[in-house]
């Protein structure tokens, strides 16, 4: 047959119950000096007991502030070292987008020096062609006073041929300055201003079924 199961509270309470009952016939059969030493050395016992208690208890909770204060100052240490890269950050952005603009505008003024160059130097080109009109002008002017003076051409053709070049060579300078000054654009030497044209109107074209439309 199989035994039932102990129940171990009621052997634990049980036992407790004993020891009490045999503590409390132990100390019934001493004297009263023998029970003063008695609970006098369970007194010594119990406060060593309790102090050593307290004082490891004590020393225990004294190592976890110490570990909660390092704790504390590791924590607060990360802290300000993320506060100064982030701040460093900070300053390498402001750096870059500084930079980034002074790029743009330095882009922006070596593109517009290029155009000023650019306009420049063909006004420089223009100028030196009209100039070498000029000197073949008066070079074949000088050509016909020496012939002039050698008595190979008349006086009245060389007052034509001259006044005739000289038209020519005056006729050329104002289309050249006129168109500099009022028709070529000022920033693009190449290109040329005109006046704004009227928007011309487009009519709808209405669709049919052979696809083709009729202008209304």
């Amino acid at each position: 047959m199989k035994e039932p199961f102990v129940n171990l509270d009621v052997l634990i309470q049980q036992t407790a119950l004993l020891s009490d009952m045999e503590l409390q016939a132990y100390l019934a059969s001493l004297s009263e000096s023998q029970k003063t030493d008695f609970v006098g050395s369970n007194v010594i016992g119990a406060v060593n007991s309790v102090k050593a208690q307290k004082s490891s208890k004590f020393n225990d909770l004294f190592d976890q502030m110490i570990g909660a204060d390092n704790n504390v100052t590791s924590t607060a240490y990360y802290i300000a070292r993320t506060r100064d890269l982030t701040d460093f950050a900070k300053d390498v952005d402001d750096m870059m987008v500084t930079e980034l603009n002074a790029t743009d505008v330095n882009a922006g003024l070596a593109a517009r020096q290029n155009e000023i160059n650019e306009w420049s130097n063909f006004n420089k080109l223009d100028t030196l062609y009209i100039m070498q009109i000029l000197f073949v002008s008066l070079s074949f002017v000088g050509i016909l006073a020496f012939l002039l003076s050698n008595g190979s051409i008349s006086q009245a053709l060389f007052t034509f041929v001259t006044y005739f070049v000289a038209a020519i060579a005056i006729l050329m300078l104002i289309i050249r300055w006129r168109y500099t000054n009022v028709a070529r654009d000022g920033r693009y030497w190449h290109k040329a201003k005109f006046q704004k044209q009227p928007s011309a109107f487009v009519a709808p074209v209405c669709p049919t079924e052979g696809g083709q439309g009729i202008m209304g």
